[in-house]
């Protein structure tokens, strides 16, 4: 139990690192398709070290998630973990498909990875909301705000899976999701072993 609350608590927390790092990543970037693949080659280490990073801590979040759902035999956190699961299958393609590839081999990497992003996103959120909405551990008015951040992003990761809208229109609330990986981290520390 001890080791799943610290891989959750602190992958949640060290998450917000590694989005703000994207966040510059892409701003620092040009904007044409191709001209930005090259951009990304010239400074791969940022970029793949990024990734990196990220996939450990995706990876250390779905541990935790995925130890939750077995030890309280919780359909939410069984919802929660494959969010993520589908969400690990990306970085196969962003660090194999991007490095050194043609414009056309990197477009469909992006495709790919994009598809399995938002999808994943979408699962993880639905869980989030089911848990919070179900749970009592953390304070009314925090519980409320779980509740409602989860279920923005799960609506907003489904409408970019449908193309209802662009990821780039949606990236106006993402500060939201920052401070529900906060939560998400205090929920997780939070959490108490079952009584025997």
């Amino acid at each position: 139990m001890k080791t799943a609350k610290i891989l959750w608590c602190v992958s949640s927390i060290l998450i917000n690192v590694v989005i703000g790092i994207y966040i510059y990543l892409q701003q620092s970037g040009p904007t044409d398709v191709a001209e930005r693949f090259q951009y990304m080659n010239e400074i791969w280490p940022l970029y793949g070290g990024h990734w990196k990073a990220e996939l450990i801590l995706i990876c250390m979040m779905a541990i935790g998630a995925l130890f939750f759902a077995f030890y309280f035999k919780s359909v939410s956190w069984t919802i929660i973990a494959v969010g993520k699961l589908i969400v690990l299958s990306t970085y196969q393609y962003m660090l194999g498909g991007f490095r050194n590839t043609s414009i056309e081999l990197a477009s469909m990497a992006n495709q790919m990875a994009t598809v399995a992003f938002m999808f994943g996103s979408f699962v993880f959120y639905i869980g989030l909301f089911d848990l919070y909405l179900k749970s009592n551990i953390l304070t009314p008015w925090l519980r409320y705000l779980a509740v409602t951040f989860s279920a923005i992003f799960s609506i907003g990761f489904f409408m970019i899976y449908l193309e209802i809208i662009t990821w780039g229109q949606f990236l106006i609330i993402a500060p939201l999701g920052n401070l529900l990986y906060l939560i998400n981290a205090y929920y997780g520390w939070k959490i108490e072993p079952l009584k025997s």
